[in-house]
């Protein structure tokens, strides 16, 4: 499977409208990060990708077909927080029981990282602390090898030292499959060097999608005194605005094609802005 289109993807529950009218191609041999606040609509958009739940309207395609079947189905894992497993079975078990349907599952490697991470595969997944049964959940879903790997808060009660190693290993997996992974997660900042492409989704839609290159070269803050700010600011489109005693600081985003920038006046200082800066200040402009 080389291509996972959503297409005009709704989802309500009840008067609640969690996805709306929702466009989007994953292609693989990618990372790409699925960004957004609580109740944003990201596990939602996951579980009807990987068929655990219908759309209200809309659909998706696997590579321009409308249904997996058992071939296709093997190509996507998806895993996310709750704990949908009975929950007496161990550690080992789940391990060797997803092996049997996933087959570039390696089994060994996957027994031997959980010792690494100090997890006895002979506990019941009821055992676990929320930490470790993440970290499970992890290491059995960058195993399968499937060419579309969908990681729910992967690093849901991690301590840094364990994020740090999880992230190691997905980018081992990745550059050894070159399959596509989608890691949705509010630890943006420590994500956002394994990205290769950044999806924001607020409200069920959609509000960004770019490269993560792209987002970061179009993206940065203006400042400076608030009068010679402002006779900049037409220049740009203004995500975000804070003025303090006559000092202003804009967030800004240029056009990809747009003509270079003249010089600035004296005094505006321009600078990078951070990825987690970004999505905070898009979805602060949702809420206005």
């Amino acid at each position: 499977m080389q291509t996972i289109k959503v297409c005009d993807v709704s989802k309500n529950y009840g008067d609640v409208q969690a996805l709306q009218q929702v466009n989007l191609e994953l292609a693989r041999g990618k990372i790409y990060g699925l960004l957004g606040r609580n109740g944003a609509g990201k596990s939602t958009l996951l579980k009807i990708i990987a068929e655990r739940i219908k759309p209200s309207s809309g659909r998706v395609l696997y590579d321009g077909t409308p249904t997996l079947d058992d071939v296709t189905s093997r190509e996507i894992y998806f895993s996310e927080p709750e704990n949908t497993l009975p929950e007496m079975m161990k550690v080992k078990d789940f391990c060797y029981y997803t092996s049997q349907f996933y087959p570039r599952f390696n089994l060994d490697e996957a027994l031997q990282l959980l010792k690494e991470f100090g997890i006895n595969e002979k506990k019941r997944l009821n055992q676990l602390s929320t930490g470790y049964y993440a970290i499970v959940r992890s290491i059995v879903a960058l195993q399968t090898r499937a060419g579309f790997i969908f990681m729910d808060e992967p690093t849901l009660g991690h301590d840094a030292v364990n994020r740090e190693l999880l992230y190691d290993e997905i980018l081992r997996i990745y550059r050894e499959e070159q399959n596509t992974i989608v890691l949705s997660t509010h630890l943006i900042d420590e994500v956002s060097n394994l990205l290769e492409e950044v999806i924001l989704l607020d409200h069920g839609r959609i509000i960004l999608e770019d490269s993560l290159e792209g987002v970061m070269d179009t993206h940065s803050y203006i400042s400076g005194l608030s009068e010679p700010v402002r006779q900049i600011a037409g220049m740009y489109t203004v995500i975000d605005k804070k003025e303090d005693l006559g000092f202003t600081t804009l967030l800004v985003k240029k056009s990809k094609d747009a003509p270079a920038a003249p010089a600035l006046p004296s005094g505006i200082n321009v600078s990078q802005a951070g990825l987690q800066d970004i999505f905070i200040a898009y979805c602060k402009n949702q809420d206005k």
